[in-house]
Parts: structure tokens; C-alpha cells; sequence
């Protein structure tokens, strides 16, 4: 899974023979998993800034394990920290691991459930305007 190659200038797109493609883990690993880790990070902060806005307005925030960590401390830098470092850590896992057909299903989930997010977001931040 990780070699020295890696983190210093990796040497492997693909595997070498066809049949083994699927299931095999490769050093570089392509612009088109980049973007899509992007845009899953960025959907990521739009997600805590949304949420941060709506607690500021009276919201309710429905994950009990988010709600503690914004309960333990009166700013919200560690729900930002944590928040962050957990995408990062399950989009490098699923980066690494992007030749497995689980790892692939799962990025387009995540993708998919933040797009989802943004939309409901966006549909809160409309009634909030409505209202103010």
C-alpha cells in the first residue's frame, strides 16, 4: 500500500498486466481522483461553514458526536479541526486505495452525499432569508 515512493516521486500509474488493475494499489494516482478529492474537500468546508452559520441563527445541529465537540469548547476551531483532519484522513484512504471497486463506490457516495448536503444547505440558507 505505501512504499518510499509514495511520498517521494511515485513510479506507478497502473499495474503492469490488465487483469491486475482492479484491486492493486498504484503510486501516482491521477488528476481525475485530485479533483474529485477536492471538490469532496471543499464541499467539506462549505458544509462547516454552513453549519456554523445556522448554529449562529438558532440552528440545531442533528450529529450528537458534532454537537459534543462543538459543546466542549466555546470556539468553533476545534470542530473545524477535526472536521477537516477526518475528510482528509477517509479521502486519502480512499485516494490510495482507488483501484478497488469498494474505494471508487465510496468516493462517489461521499461526492454524492455532499452534493446532496450543499443542496439542503442552500435550501436552508433561502428560508433563512425569507425569514430574517
Amino acid at each position: 500500500m505505501f512504499s518510499r515512493y509514495t511520498f517521494f516521486g511515485g513510479r506507478r500509474r497502473q499495474a503492469r498486466r490488465a487483469d491486475e488493475r482492479d484491486g492493486s494499489f498504484v503510486d501516482i494516482h491521477g488528476s481525475y481522483v485530485f479533483l474529485v478529492v477536492m471538490a469532496i474537500v471543499v464541499l467539506n468546508l462549505a458544509d462547516a461553514w454552513f453549519t456554523l452559520l445556522f448554529l449562529s441563527h438558532g440552528g440545531r445541529e442533528l450529529n450528537p458526536f458534532v454537537q459534543v465537540v462543538l459543546d466542549m469548547s466555546s470556539h468553533p476551531w476545534p470542530f473545524l479541526i477535526l472536521k477537516t483532519i477526518g475528510i482528509g484522513i477517509a479521502c486519502s484512504f480512499l485516494a490510495v486505495t482507488k483501484n478497488f471497486r469498494s474505494a471508487r463506490i465510496g468516493m462517489g457516495i461521499v461526492f454524492g452525499g455532499y452534493l446532496l448536503l450543499l443542496g439542503w444547505h442552500l435550501y436552508l440558507l433561502s428560508w433563512l432569508d425569507l425569514v430574517a
